[in-house]
């Protein structure tokens, strides 16, 4: 089941529900809509939301201490009037920013990353010496390709297993993961910036862009600091 929390003006989440209805029509999915911040910050400590979409009202340093921080694997959606005067140099994935007067358009160029999110709730199958073991696919940061293994980086740690990166990359795209590099197969929603020959990864780790992937993704490059 997927989750979704609108923190939005009434008028505007009418809009949305109604857009995101067709993106989920295949999907079981459900929303709470929300007036003020702290009515979705007590239920978030009960429930808990893969997709969360919020009024520019709300993007404030204290509330993305609240919800982005404290929810890494969710995919976030900002409503606003100006979307690149808000985006600002933000180059999160999994953050996007649409506009109010174009709303339909923008959440039809998001509508990828919202489905892969959602399908993220799924688990791979990986057998691990011998025994079968299932990793959440939300929880699955990146994969690395060395020799003849793939190594898969996650929350529960690395596991690895003989298999071609090619193969995973058809299995892992329509979630929402991109080639970043010949071998390294990374989970879109956990780059947190982008240079000039790396993508950085929860803004800690930091594995190679090739020219020709960053080309085809049409990513955007930030200056080193």
């Amino acid at each position: 089941m997927v989750k979704i929390a609108i923190l939005e003006h009434e008028k505007e989440t009418k809009d949305i529900i109604f857009k995101l209805a067709g993106f989920f029509k295949d999907t079981d999915w459900t929303f709470r809509h929300f007036f003020k911040a702290s009515e979705l910050a007590k239920r978030i400590k009960e429930e808990q939301y893969q997709i969360f979409i919020f009024d520019e009202i709300f993007k404030s340093a204290r509330l993305e201490s609240v919800f982005v921080h404290d929810n890494p694997s969710s995919v976030f959606v900002y409503v606003c009037k100006d979307p690149q005067e808000v985006k600002g140099t933000d180059m999160r994935e999994r953050i996007h920013y649409i506009s109010k007067d174009n709303m339909n358009k923008d959440l039809d160029a998001i509508r990828e990353a919202l489905v892969g999110q959602a399908k993220q709730k799924e688990n791979y199958l990986l057998t691990y010496n011998g025994v079968q073991i299932e990793i959440p696919i939300e929880d699955i940061y990146y994969m690395e390709k060395v020799e003849k293994n793939v190594y898969f980086y996650t929350k529960k740690g690395e596991f690895h297993r003989r298999i071609n990166l090619s193969s995973l990359e058809d299995t892992f795209t329509p979630f929402g993961f991109k080639r970043v590099h010949v071998s390294y197969l990374v989970n879109g929603k956990y780059i947190t910036a982008t240079f000039k020959d790396e993508v950085e990864i929860n803004h800690s780790i930091r594995v190679p862009l090739s020219r020709a992937q960053k080309k085809k993704l049409g990513m955007q490059v930030r200056n080193r600091l």
